[in-house]
């Protein structure tokens, strides 16, 4: 009996069919609808089942052929950007959209293994002034811009 190799394909197939089963499991009880008058669960209950057949597809793709083995895990990019998006969510109300969005720039580019300082700045500041535009500006979200003290 061959050996089943693990390897990219085969693991994210298998991810995104345990996303698949959770969307389907935790939307169970969300009445769904017909597509002329779709409930609230119509679209989860959909996107999950979608990425049950993606999953399921990209696995056995991953089971028949011999791709590329897993890599070592790189945890720093992971950790940071998980504590940029926290740092976002807590900034948002006391500091502002514009320091947020630095923010969460600032601390997710340190995860890479090419952080050059001033590009990532350019970055978080053109994101920032995109952020403000577009959802303050633009689409008239009553976000605060600087922090309060400062409005």
């Amino acid at each position: 009996m061959p050996r089943l190799r693990i390897n990219r394909e085969l693991v994210a197939g298998l991810m995104f069919l345990a996303f698949g089963v959770a969307g389907l499991w935790f939307g169970r009880d969300d009445p769904r609808g017909t597509a002329l008058r779709m409930g609230p669960g119509y679209m989860p209950h959909l996107l999950s089942w979608g990425l049950v057949l993606f999953g399921g597809v990209i696995a056995i793709k991953g089971v028949m052929a011999t791709g590329n083995g897993l890599s070592r895990w790189h945890l720093r990019p992971l950790v940071l950007v998980l504590i940029g998006v926290a740092a976002f969510a807590l900034l948002i109300e006391t500091a502002g959209l514009a320091i947020a969005a630095t923010a969460i720039v600032l601390i997710a580019a340190a995860g890479g293994a090419e952080f050059r300082f001033f590009e990532v700045i350019a970055l978080a500041v053109g994101l920032a002034a995109a952020a403000v535009l577009l959802f303050v500006v633009g689409l008239k979200l009553s976000i605060p811009i600087w922090p309060t003290a400062l409005s």
